[in-house]
């Protein structure tokens, strides 16, 4: 069946989004150009500006659909959980963190795109539009599970979200700590202090 225009345009995306980001690994930010973008993924400028206003606008863009991705894989993991079992649901979320927090890839675009940020202040402006698009998917994903389980959080579902994802971009950017428990229990941790569940076997030995 042959592509729609739609299919077409949303395939050029993808492949300027993929090409740029294999860029910001390899080179950094700062090296990126449209052009090397679009010569990467076969497609001209034009093609570029009629998807992107900007460079800076695919930078935002690759942020926030990396961290959409996650949060709907993470909505689908949760949903596919025991249905009164937080403490099966949390490993399961956590788990998910860590491993991409230990993704080099990830750690790497994360630092790229927040040294950009604070070297250049009109991407900084877009940058922390993107991060507020982050906090309020983290913050969505955490009062779906106060609701589920009918938890009384220490601080409101938006807040929590915020510093669980401030926490899980803290631990993709330091990387392995010597003497630090292991990112998923420490993830855990912090979900379980904010609502209030109190401190697991596991945790209590760090202490």
């Amino acid at each position: 069946m042959p592509l729609t225009r739609k299919d077409t345009q949303r395939q050029t995306r993808d492949r300027l989004i993929a090409a740029a980001h294999t860029s910001i690994i390899e080179e950094g930010v700062a090296a990126m150009s449209i052009r090397n973008i679009c010569s990467a993924a076969g497609h001209s400028q034009g093609a570029f500006y009629s998807n992107f206003a900007s460079k800076d606008d695919l930078l935002v863009e690759i942020l926030q659909s990396h961290i959409q991705d996650e949060v709907t894989l993470l909505r689908d993991l949760v949903a596919h959980c025991s249905g009164d079992d937080i403490e099966a649901t949390l490993q399961v979320l956590a788990a998910r963190l860590a491993k991409l927090a230990g993704e080099a890839q990830w750690s790497l675009l994360s630092i790229e795109l927040q040294l950009h940020a604070r070297r250049d202040p009109a991407f900084a402006e877009r940058h922390r539009e993107g991060k507020a698009a982050c906090y309020r998917m983290f913050g969505e994903l955490v009062a779906d599970l106060t609701q589920r389980f009918a938890l009384r959080p220490a601080l409101p579902p938006m807040q929590t979200g915020i510093g669980l994802y401030a926490l899980w971009m803290g631990l993709a950017v330091q990387g392995d700590v010597e003497g630090a428990m292991p990112r998923d229990e420490m993830l855990v941790g912090f979900f379980r202090a904010m609502a209030g569940l109190g401190s697991s076997h596991e945790e209590q030995a760090y202490s």
